[in-house]
């Protein structure tokens, strides 16, 4: 029957790539090309099993789409599934018309969502295909249900940098003008687009700064040895993406690229090596009121859905142990707190191996780094994590040896 061709093609065989196309045509044709199962030929198991690893979802995927209207979670299937077969193009062109779908039907309450753009983008960057990346992701910017990550602009950065666009003497990125870029390419461009980022997000990872540090190095590789008054000279080198981020306090020559991590002055906020004053994100009294009352509300709702009680006063209870925390915030002697360790998650940072546990020399490993950068942290910790013996998420019981609890003692 259909479902069992369906169940043994891909979606290229049946010819819906796209929406509306060759509906039920090729039924006929396709009793002719049904796998008879085991591996064919010149395809070993291995290579069967992680083809099926793609195959399936997309084929339960399309299945659906045959029979109802597509949904974004089985478009999102299809597209990785394209994807995974290096077909970004065809990707691109069903959610197209995914999305004019929407648009559409006034009544469709579908979100395209940025999990369905992200493997179309990251193999346009993967592809070095910059033009295309730079339009997907200036689709992915005006699209309402997506919400771009820094990691996102990381990587478009990473990709423009890394294919030599930012470069003085770079032709311009076809198309970059007509999607409403003001620059097609040079440090203009990446001043406009690390400024877009800096409306969505205020850090950015190590890794990611490690990624943008070695994609400037490769774009700019042999730019120090340009003589002219104007030219932007470059003595960075590709760093291992383990190794920390170089840092860097000499001041910079004149027209130097620099990217390297540096330690601010506190009472002035200027860069040592560009003498550039970094803006001061301060919040007016208002806006911390704002924040505290929808913090208290956000604490509600999430113990009311986390105990799953539907009365009235569930959450009532975690406002007021937020309240309380606040207030002893405020009311505490001694110098204020610069920085907040979550203890769990750093504890069980790269736990996951077969002897791993809730690590406090990792809590203390933190703590010290952070001290050694003036900062002075305040660790949260579960109190179930305050005993000498504990069930850890591994649902195993863990008991504190004599140093731990020293340092649990010291924190």
């Amino acid at each position: 029957n259909y479902l069992h061709v369906v169940s043994t093609m891909g979606i290229d065989l049946l010819g819906l790539n796209r929406f509306g196309s060759n509906r039920g045509s090729t039924h006929k044709s396709l009793l002719f090309s049904s796998s008879t199962g085991g591996s064919r030929g010149g395809i070993n198991e291995e290579d069967e099993s992680l083809n099926n690893a793609f195959r399936i979802p997309e084929e339960v995927s399309t299945y659906h789409d045959l029979l109802s209207r597509p949904t974004e979670s089985s478009v999102s299937l299809r597209v990785k599934a394209l994807t995974s077969k290096g077909d970004a193009k065809g990707a691109e062109e069903l959610l197209e018309n995914f999305k004019e779908s929407i648009l559409s039907d006034p009544d469709s309450k579908e979100l395209i969502r940025l999990r369905t753009y992200l493997p179309i983008f990251k193999l346009y960057c993967e592809s070095k295909n910059v033009s295309a990346a730079l339009s997907v992701f200036r689709q992915m910017q005006s699209t309402p249900g997506v919400i771009l990550d820094p990691e996102n602009y990381v990587l478009l950065l990473a990709t423009i940098a890394e294919n030599g666009f930012l470069r003085n003497d770079s032709p311009p990125i076809e198309g970059a003008i007509d999607i409403g870029y003001k620059h097609s390419c040079g440090p203009e461009l990446f001043d406009e687009i690390a400024t877009e980022m800096s409306n969505e997000a205020l850090e950015i990872t190590s890794a990611s700064a490690r990624r943008l540090y070695n994609s400037l190095a490769i774009g700019f590789e042999n730019k120090d040895d340009s003589t002219g008054h104007d030219s932007l000279i470059s003595t960075l080198k590709e760093v291992h993406p383990l190794a920390p981020m170089p840092l860097t306090m000499q001041p910079a020559q004149r027209n130097e690229l620099v990217a390297s991590r540096v330690i601010l002055d506190r009472s002035t906020g200027i860069c040592p090596v560009t003498n550039a004053h970094q803006r001061l994100i301060l919040l007016e009294p208002e806006q911390r009121k704002q924040l505290h009352d929808e913090l208290l509300e956000l604490s509600r709702e999430q113990y009311a859905n986390y105990t799953r009680d539907e009365s009235k006063n569930s959450g009532e209870r975690a406002a007021q142990e937020l309240r309380k925390f606040a207030d002893w915030l405020d009311t505490r002697e001694g110098e204020p707190y610069t920085a907040i360790v979550d203890g769990a998650n750093v504890a069980y940072y790269m736990q996951t191996f077969d002897k791993g546990k809730f690590n406090l020399h990792q809590i203390k490993f933190m703590v010290d780094t952070l001290e050694s950068l003036g900062e002075k942290p305040l660790v949260i910790i579960p109190f179930k994590y305050g005993s000498n013996e504990f069930y850890s998420s591994k649902k195993e019981l863990q008991r504190l040896d004599l140093i731990e609890r020293q340092i649990f003692k010291e924190l």
